[in-house]
C-alpha cells in the first residue's frame, strides 16, 4: 500500500505515529515490532490478550491455535469485559466451537458448531463485517498452509449482533493455567473480513437459558440428548480416550470436583445426539424468545434439526422454512421484525444469514455504516474512533466491490448511493 506521510507543525518533522501502516494481511508480530499493539486482561483474571493499538470495525483475526478449553480470539474489544470472542470447550458434549459476547461481564452465546474437537492445533478465525460476526476453522493436515490463504474452511458459524460496532482485535496469548488454549502470536494475522457463510437449513424460535456467568452463558434453550461414550459407540478415538480418562478416575472414587482440581477440567465423557450448528439473529437475554438460524445437523445422528423443530412446535413457537431467494428473505424479515422490536440489523443482514451470498454481505456491511453514521447513529461515537485513513479505505473498498455486482442491480444502486452519501457528509 502507499504510505501517506503527515508532517507535524511547526517543525515539519515526521513521527512514526503519524504514518499510515498496514492494517490488513499483517502479522501481529509485525504490528508489535512497530509498537501498534496493546495488551488487555481477558475477563479480569483469565489471562491476557494482545490486541491492535487502533480501533477497527471490519476485520478478522486468523491464527494457529492450541485447541483446548477457552481458546480465544477476540474482536471489537472495548474493555476486558466488553467484546466478542471465538472460543472452544473440549469438555462440552458435541458443541465445542462457539462465538460468545461479553457485555459488562455478562456472557451470551451467539453461535455454536455441533462438533467434538481434539486438542490438536488448527487455524481459527473470528471475522466482523457490519453486524455479522463469524467464527471459522480449518484442519491443517497434509501440505503446509498459509494463514493468509487457507482455502475453504472446514466449518463456519455465524451470528448477527449489534452490541459493539468497533473495538480492538486480537488474541489471547497468556493463560492462567493448564489446560486453557491459546494462540501463537507468530502465526496470527490481522486480515480483511472473511466471506464464506453456509445457507440456512431451518429458522427456529427458542427460549433463553443460562445465568450469564462465564461458565453458564445466556443462550438458546434447545433440546439435549446426552449419552455416555462407550467403546462400541461410533465416535472419534480422541473422544473415547477422554471418556476413558474420566471413567478411570471415577472408578478410583474421585468426584467431578476433585477431577477438575486434579486435571484442570472434566474430561468429555458424553456426546449430545440432539445438538445442531446454529447462529442467533440479534440474540437478547431480555427477550422472551429469540430466533436462531440452523445451518448444520448433528454429526452422529441425523435428524437433530427436525427434533429441535419439534421441540419449538410443542411450545407453540415458530419454525420457518429458509427463504429461497432475496424477496422471500426480506418478506420473512419484515414479518419477524414486528415481534422483535429490539432488532437493529436490517433486512439485508437477515437475507445474508439466510442465503450466504457474498453480494448480500456487501449490502449489509454498507447498511451498517449508513445506519451508524447517518441514520440511527446508535454507535456513532464508537465509529468516530476508527482512524480516518482506515475508515476511508474501507468505504472505498466496499464501493469498488459493490460496483462489480451484477445481480439485484436495483438494490446495488441504492447501496452505492448510500456509500456516496456517507463519504459526502463525512463522520
Amino acid at each position: 500500500m502507499v504510505m501517506k506521510i503527515t508532517f507535524s507543525i511547526p517543525d515539519r518533522s515526521i513521527a512514526r505515529a503519524k504514518l499510515e501502516y498496514p492494517t490488513e494481511n499483517v502479522s501481529f508480530a509485525y504490528l508489535a515490532s512497530i509498537n501498534m499493539v496493546k495488551v488487555v486482561s481477558h475477563q479480569a483474571a483469565w489471562g491476557g490478550a494482545v490486541v491492535t493499538a487502533d480501533v477497527f470495525a471490519d476485520k478478522a483475526v486468523i491464527a494457529l491455535v492450541q485447541v483446548n478449553n477457552n481458546m480465544v480470539l477476540k474482536a471489537r474489544v472495548n474493555t476486558s469485559v466488553n467484546y466478542y470472542r471465538q472460543t472452544t470447550y473440549l469438555d462440552r458434549g458435541t458443541e465445542d466451537h462457539k462465538i460468545e459476547k461479553s457485555v459488562a461481564g455478562t456472557v451470551s452465546g451467539l453461535a455454536s458448531e455441533a462438533v467434538d474437537l481434539n486438542n490438536r492445533g488448527q487455524l481459527f478465525a473470528i471475522s466482523c463485517s457490519g453486524s455479522t460476526i463469524k467464527g471459522l476453522r480449518w484442519l491443517i493436515d497434509g501440505s503446509p498452509v498459509s494463514p493468509l490463504s487457507p482455502g475453504t474452511p472446514t466449518a463456519t458459524i455465524s451470528a448477527t449482533d449489534t452490541s459493539f460496532a468497533t473495538g480492538y482485535f486480537g488474541l489471547r496469548s497468556m493463560r492462567e493455567n493448564y489446560p486453557h488454549g491459546f494462540a501463537n502470536e507468530i502465526a496470527s494475522f490481522l486480515v480483511p473480513p472473511l466471506t464464506p457463510l453456509p445457507r440456512a437449513q431451518a429458522i427456529v424460535e427458542v427460549e433463553v437459558k443460562g445465568s450469564g456467568k462465564p461458565g453458564d452463558p445466556y443462550r438458546p434453550l434447545t433440546l439435549e440428548d446426552h449419552i455416555e461414550v462407550t467403546e462400541t459407540l461410533e465416535v472419534p478415538d480422541y473422544v473415547k480416550q477422554e471418556a476413558k480418562r474420566y471413567n478411570l478416575l471415577k472408578a478410583k472414587g474421585f468426584t467431578d470436583d476433585e477431577i477438575k482440581i486434579l486435571l484442570g477440567y472434566i474430561p468429555q465423557h458424553q456426546i449430545d445426539r440432539a445438538t445442531v450448528t446454529w447462529g442467533a439473529f440479534e440474540f437478547s437475554k431480555d427477550s422472551p424468545t429469540n430466533i436462531i438460524i440452523v445451518t448444520g445437523d448433528n454429526p452422529y445422528q441425523q435428524g437433530a434439526i427436525q427434533r429441535q423443530a419439534e421441540l419449538a412446535r410443542s411450545k407453540n413457537m415458530r419454525v420457518l422454512d429458509p427463504p429461497k431467494n432475496y424477496g422471500e428473505a426480506v418478506a420473512q424479515y419484515n414479518k419477524l421484525k414486528n415481534d422483535f422490536p429490539h432488532w437493529l440489523a436490517g433486512k439485508d443482514n437477515y437475507a445474508y444469514q439466510m442465503l450466504g451470498w457474498e453480494e448480500l454481505d456487501l449490502f449489509q456491511n454498507i447498511d451498517f455504516y449508513y445506519g451508524e453514521l447517518i441514520e440511527h447513529k446508535t454507535h456513532y461515537q464508537q465509529l468516530r474512533q476508527i482512524p480516518d485513513f482506515e475508515m476511508w479505505r474501507r468505504l472505498e473498498e466496499l464501493k469498488r466491490r459493490l460496483e462489480k455486482v451484477e445481480v439485484l442491480t436495483e438494490e446495488r444502486d441504492k447501496h452505492v448511493a448510500k456509500i456516496r452519501e456517507v463519504k459526502k457528509l463525512g463522520w
